[in-house]
């Protein structure tokens, strides 16, 4: 009976060691898990503040395009108005020979 009681003993002892060994592996899971989805979690937080940082740079460049077109329609502007008024010196001392010489063939005269 000694030996059986030892076997039995020592069977026991095994399927204490096999419990333990399942709940330690079961607790290295769960936190496995949790470190995994506080890793999923934190890669989220950082994806959305990438984006808003995106999203703001994004707006920011807008911004200095639409600046920066506003200024060049500002420079063209001048310049059509600064040609406007060149053509419209030239235009007026066209005129003026235009007159001259009509009236000069009027007049009989050589323009």
């Amino acid at each position: 009976m000694g030996e059986a009681s030892t076997e039995r003993e020592t069977l026991e002892r095994l399927r204490g060691d096999e419990a333990d060994l399942e709940r330690v592996v079961r607790s290295a899971r769960d936190e496995a898990a949790a470190i995994v989805e506080a890793a999923r979690r934190e890669a989220e937080r950082i994806a959305s503040e990438a984006r808003r940082d995106a999203e703001r740079e994004v707006e920011r460049v807008r911004a200095a395009s639409a600046e920066e077109i506003d200024r060049g329609l500002g420079g063209a502007q001048a310049a059509v108005v600064s040609e406007a008024a060149a053509l419209r010196a030239r235009a007026g001392q066209n005129r003026e020979r235009a007159v001259a010489r009509a009236i000069a063939a009027a007049l009989g005269g050589k323009g």
